[in-house]
């Protein structure tokens, strides 16, 4: 018999990201995230203070003037700035940056746009946005009809692009698009690559979405007319960037985990302080069973979840599979901050609808993940037919 042994203790390195984003996140209080959330504000001074503290730079190799770890660390790190009352707008920024930007340059670009890159992602210089999703397409990523027609040494990008987060501000965009016709290809996953675009020229066109959800960071619908990339702008092998998208997609499932995590984390305390302070009928109301065992039952979900989160973050930095594991991590840390923040509104009670308690901008905020990036029921699909075999049903 071969035992595997799992060692829980927290390493050096995570319990420095740990500790190092506690004390950051003290100088950005609830407050400031409330009022930049009303103001529909990019948050400007957190995402300078990230970069000097070296937060935009965690999985970023040394060289390029990262800290050179994984996406386990991370993982840490997202989940502390959520936990701490930036919730998803802070979670996000760090994703968009390492993983959105910074994980495509690192593994699939040329040297020459690393070095042109990275170091700039790492200073807070560049934003990033990451250009996937089409109004006809849907979560259907092989029915992107964006393309990106082969010109002399680069490509023209004709396309549309919807609910791209930051396109309005962005530097660089990356971009998944059709390079092969669909009639022209063997199998549906080739015929698509990632480029790096550059977002200020003339061809790239943005118009706002104002929505419910991730308030500060705006989404916006994205034009892409007669749009110039240079081949060496192609982040992977032409036409088949489903392997490198897939890695990408898998990075941000555990991202997303992540902030998921770290929302219901600070939904959880403070629930339990206001359930253990509120007295009526002369106890505190968490004495009673209809508000405390809820709560129970968020502190077990989200436990359970950042295990798997941080089991798909581990066979990620492996460069092992874990395709299922963090659709799994996604679909079960979504559904437990969801839970989170509706148990907070009711333990509230009419309190939870004031703005100045944070509940209602976090139950807006964790409502996201249960339908985008991807919706739970394609994950619930996925499981069922490439973990189960079982019958397609779409």
């Amino acid at each position: 018999m071969i035992r595997v042994f799992v060692d829980f203790e927290e390493s050096e390195e995570v319990s420095f990201i740990r500790k190092t984003v506690a004390e950051f996140m003290k100088r950005f209080p609830v407050e400031y995230w409330r009022k930049v959330d009303a103001e529909r504000r990019f948050p400007e001074e957190y995402w300078k203070a990230a970069a000097e503290q070296g937060l935009l730079g965690i999985n970023i190799p040394e060289k390029y003037g990262g800290l050179g770890m994984g996406l386990y660390e991370v993982s840490a790190a997202i989940i502390g700035v959520a936990a701490s009352g930036g919730g998803l707008p802070a979670g996000d920024l760090l994703m968009r940056t390492m993983v959105f930007a910074g994980l495509p340059i690192e593994k699939f670009g040329s040297e020459e746009v690393k070095n042109a890159y990275l170091p700039k992602l790492v200073e807070g210089k560049l934003i990033c946005s990451f250009a996937h999703t089409e109004p006809n397409a849907g979560v259907n990523t092989f029915d992107i009809q964006t393309y990106a027609q082969k010109e002399g040494d680069g490509y023209r990008i004709n396309g549309q692009k919807i609910w791209i987060t930051l396109a309005h501000m962005a530097d660089i965009i990356v971009v998944v698009a059709r390079t092969t016709p669909r009639e022209k290809i063997r199998k549906k996953s080739e015929g698509l690559t990632l480029l790096l675009v550059d977002a200020k020229q003339n061809g790239v066109k943005t118009s706002k979405i104002y929505g419910m959800a991730l308030r500060p960071l705006s989404s916006n619908l994205v034009y892409f007319e007669d749009v110039w990339v240079p081949e060496s702008h192609v982040l992977g092998v032409v036409d088949r960037g489903w392997e490198a998208l897939s890695a990408l997609l898998n990075a941000e499932r555990v991202c997303t985990a992540s902030i998921s995590i770290g929302c219901g984390e600070f939904l959880l305390e403070k629930a339990v302080d206001y359930a253990s302070n509120r007295r009526v009928f002369g106890r505190p109301i968490g004495s009673n069973q209809a508000i405390q065992f809820p709560l129970a039952e968020v502190k077990a979900e989200l436990e359970t979840a950042k295990l798997m989160t941080q089991k798909a973050a581990w066979l990620f930095d492996k460069g092992k599979d874990c395709a299922f594991e963090a659709n799994v991590a996604a679909l079960t840390a979504a559904r437990a901050a969801f839970k989170a923040a509706d148990r907070a509104v009711q333990t509230f009670g009419g309190n939870g609808f004031a703005e100045d308690n944070d509940i209602e901008r976090f139950f807006r905020d964790t409502r996201l993940f249960k339908t985008a990036p991807v919706p739970e029921e394609m994950v619930l699909n996925y499981i069922g037919t490439r973990i189960l075999n079982m019958p397609r049903s779409f």
